[in-house]
Formats: structure tokens, C-alpha cells, sequence
């Protein structure tokens, strides 16, 4: 009984004080790129260094540049999906436009960022989430566009061959609840818990070579 009440009171400070599992992984994902930041950085920098001397050049050093650039771009979109995000936080077009396009060449798929209306940082993290679930839908390439309303945010793949799992687009509307989860399908779960956490809704529909979602936002 003692064992049981003590597992009750943890899980009641958990929830006062905000140190619930969800925001505790995401802690400690922002607090690993934080700390990858300047390493991969500097590495970045040496290897402008060596591609700028005459006596240093070659597919192997263009293999380490575009790794590094590929790391560094991976690293800023995992610090706003998986990372934790301030209610209210704010984010510039420009940022996401820049993250998004320094993916781009290590991507088989082009995203298209069109939203007029301004998001939060919260939105966003949300909506990177979404677009790596969309990015498992078309493993094969194609093109995703994000654009708003003045109600929801609205994403959309095209491509000619897509792949769909049912249970794991079910997943966003079931707080990220998924049997056999893998690290393969992590983005669903969490894209889920935070669809619960932020109390959005989303739909979505596969329409020929498209697949439509729509997410409301407040």
C-alpha cells in the first residue's frame, strides 16, 4: 500500500511541476542538440577551411561538407519537433523557410512552405512532426506543400507512389498510442501526444496521388 501511494504522489508532482515523461524527453532533446550545436558547427567551419586551401581537395572532403551540412540541418528541425517548445514562443518565416531549405538537398521530397499567417513556435513543432509522418508516406519522393486558412493548417503530399499505414495515421487522433512502436514510427506517437497536449484536431484523406491533412488551430 505504501509502494502504491508513493507511485501516486510521484505521479502527482510530475504533473504540478510540469516534469511529466513528455516534457522531460523533450528536455533532454533540446539539451542534446543544444550541446551539438558548436561541435558540429565547428567542424563545419574547418571544413570550409580545408575546401578554401589549394592543397586540400577531393570527394572525401565534399563527402564530409555535405554530411556535416546534412547534421546541422537534421539538428535545427529535431530541436523544434522533439524539443521543448514555450506557450506563446514565437518563430520567424524566415527561420522555418531557412531549416526547411537546408534539408532540401538531403531529401527525396521538396517541401513547399506557403503560409500567410503567422504561427507559433508550438504550431510549428507540431506541423514539422506532421510533415516527417508525411515524409514516411512518401518514401519514395514527391512534393508536400503547408499552407493556412484562417482556421487550420492545411498539408498536402503528392506523389506517385505513396505508402500508407492505417494504424499509425490513427495514432494522431489516439494520443500517439502504437502497438509495437519502433523508432521508425516514433514521430507518429509523438505527433499524437502533442496533438492531445495542444487539444488540436486533425484530419486527413488520401485522394488519388495526394494525401490531404488538415489541422485546426485556435
Amino acid at each position: 500500500m505504501m509502494a502504491h501511494n508513493a507511485i501516486h504522489s510521484a505521479a502527482g508532482f510530475a504533473e504540478q511541476t510540469g516534469n511529466t515523461i513528455q516534457n522531460l524527453t523533450a528536455l533532454v532533446v533540446s539539451r542534446i542538440c543544444h550541446d551539438l550545436v558548436s561541435p558540429l558547427g565547428a567542424i563545419g567551419n574547418g571544413v570550409e577551411l580545408l575546401q578554401l586551401s589549394t592543397q586540400v581537395q577531393g570527394p572525401e572532403l565534399s563527402l564530409v561538407a555535405e554530411s556535416t551540412e546534412s547534421a546541422n540541418a537534421r539538428l535545427r528541425y529535431y530541436r523544434i519537433a522533439f524539443g521543448m517548445v514555450s506557450s506563446g514562443q514565437s518563430i520567424s518565416r524566415s527561420e522555418i523557410v531557412s531549416i526547411l531549405d537546408a534539408l532540401q538537398p538531403h531529401q527525396k521530397h521538396k517541401v513547399n512552405w506557403s503560409c500567410e499567417t503567422e504561427l507559433t513556435r508550438q504550431q510549428v513543432k507540431l506541423v514539422f512532426l506532421l510533415l516527417m509522418c508525411l515524409e514516411t508516406t512518401i518514401p519514395w519522393g514527391g512534393e508536400i506543400e503547408v499552407c493556412t486558412t484562417q482556421t487550420s493548417v492545411q498539408l498536402v503530399a503528392r506523389s506517385q507512389r505513396m505508402r500508407i499505414e492505417d494504424n499509425l495515421w490513427a495514432a494522431l487522433n489516439d494520443g500517439g498510442t502504437i502497438v509495437d512502436m519502433t523508432s521508425a514510427k516514433i514521430h507518429f506517437a509523438v505527433a499524437g501526444a502533442e496533438i492531445a497536449a495542444q487539444g488540436c484536431y486533425v484530419s486527413f484523406s488520401e485522394r488519388g496521388t495526394s494525401f490531404h491533412i488538415d489541422l485546426a488551430i485556435q
